[in-house]
């Protein structure tokens, strides 16, 4: 067994956690490169991740049970929206107050897998306006 065969291991394991969780593992592997003990330091690094996949996994398990109120038009065009969203890294999506934008979109997000492993946000241009709006008139 070669020496890199655990770091590729533990390396492999990384792209499925959180990104705050794999970007501070993966500088961790890359500076036990240089440890002198890299056995104990491969073990602690091993042991994080395991939480980390610990904390994806609870993540996952936490997602409510979805459903779509039929009365939104949001809600109509749901598989419509889901497959811009999974095609698309940005999607705008502009409908009549009350149609379900706010509500239904994060649904339809965490359906499809995202969340999980980091956040979903989205932004409201109107409301972004209304603040930009009062500070330029001294408010």
């Amino acid at each position: 067994m070669s020496t890199s065969s655990p770091f590729a291991a533990l390396r492999a394991r990384l792209p499925e956690l959180m990104p705050r969780d794999e970007l501070r593992l993966r500088r961790r592997l890359e500076g036990a490169r240089k440890a002198r003990d890299q056995a104990a330091v491969l073990a602690r690094i091993s042991a994080d991740v395991e939480a980390a996949e610990l904390r994806v996994r609870s993540r996952r398990e936490s997602v409510p049970k979805i459903e779509y109120p039929e009365e939104l038009p949001v809600s109509k065009l749901k598989d419509e929206i889901a497959a811009a969203i999974d095609k698309h890294q940005v999607v705008i999506v502009a409908g009549e107050t009350g149609s379900g934008k706010t509500t239904q979109l994060p649904k339809i997000c965490l359906e499809l897998g995202r969340g999980v492993r980091g956040v979903i946000g989205h932004t409201q241009p109107r409301r972004l306006a209304a603040r930009k709006e009062q500070r330029s008139e001294g408010f």
